[in-house]
């Protein structure tokens, strides 16, 4: 199974003809990639005009499962994402929690019931888990493996969360900056691929980012790939200074 992680620069360094050609670029890899899965990084849709272009050329590749996240939306909150599968695009909804300070027992309900309600989808008979961007402040930890936050005061809503992950055998963590405290944030990804999962995380391109995947692809900071807590490496690398395509080959 190929998993892509595809990332773009953020739409604020992009003139209005940069961002055609955005949409030009996510056609040709929806028609052309030999991938199963694909998470495009946050923001990859700016508006929905983007999202209607998407549903122009979602019929040339119906083998691809794709995660977009919609930027802007008229009358609805932000950050919204959408899965492309089947040749048809369904809304998951927008992203629940930002902060660890919004961490508490009624917001962690809520994320829960949504991990479990909307979060989740097959392909090719693994089960995935999206947890977007700052929702994985659910998870805390500085060194080694992240636990989940409220382990000692919420002992309920601990164990749904552990059932819930042992349920699933890849977690999807789009976000959209580098996280200001890699390490923090790499001690929750070793969580999210514990007990032999997949994690896969990727950001938008940001400064020297492409420099450093380009020299050493297992430790950048634009796609962070796991299984069981160790980092593996991209059997395939295309980039530009539009754009960063990085595959997995998963068993």
């Amino acid at each position: 199974m190929i998993i892509q992680l595809v990332s773009f620069p953020k739409y604020q360094r992009l003139t209005a003809a940069e961002c055609t050609n955005r949409m030009d670029i996510i056609s040709m890899i929806l028609t052309s990639s030999n991938a199963d899965f694909i998470m495009f990084s946050e923001h990859v849709l700016k508006s929905e005009d983007d999202l209607y272009a998407l549903l122009k050329f979602r019929k040339y590749n119906k083998n691809i499962t794709a995660l977009f996240e919609l930027k802007e939306s008229n009358g609805l909150s932000g950050n919204r994402l959408y899965l492309l599968q089947n040749g048809f695009i369904r809304e998951l909804r927008h992203q629940l929690i930002s902060t660890a300070n919004e961490v508490n027992e009624d917001t962690v309900d809520a994320l829960l019931k949504e991990f479990k309600r909307r979060r989740q989808f097959d392909v090719n008979g693994k089960r995935f888990l999206i947890v977007q961007c700052g929702e994985n402040n659910i998870l805390k930890g500085t060194t080694g493996c992240a636990e989940f936050r409220l382990k000692d005061t919420q002992p309920e809503q601990h164990s749904q969360f552990e059932k819930l992950l042992n349920n699933v055998d890849i977690v999807l963590n789009p976000v959209h900056t580098r996280w200001g405290r890699f390490a923090n944030f790499l001690t929750r990804i070793r969580k999210f691929s514990d007990n032999n999962r997949y994690c896969f995380s990727c950001t938008q391109m940001e400064g020297n980012q492409l420099q450093s995947a380009r020299e050493n692809p297992t430790h950048n900071t634009t796609h962070v790939a796991m299984y069981n807590q160790e980092l593996i490496t991209p059997v395939y690398t295309n980039e530009d200074e539009n754009y960063l395509i990085q595959s997995y080959e998963i068993e």
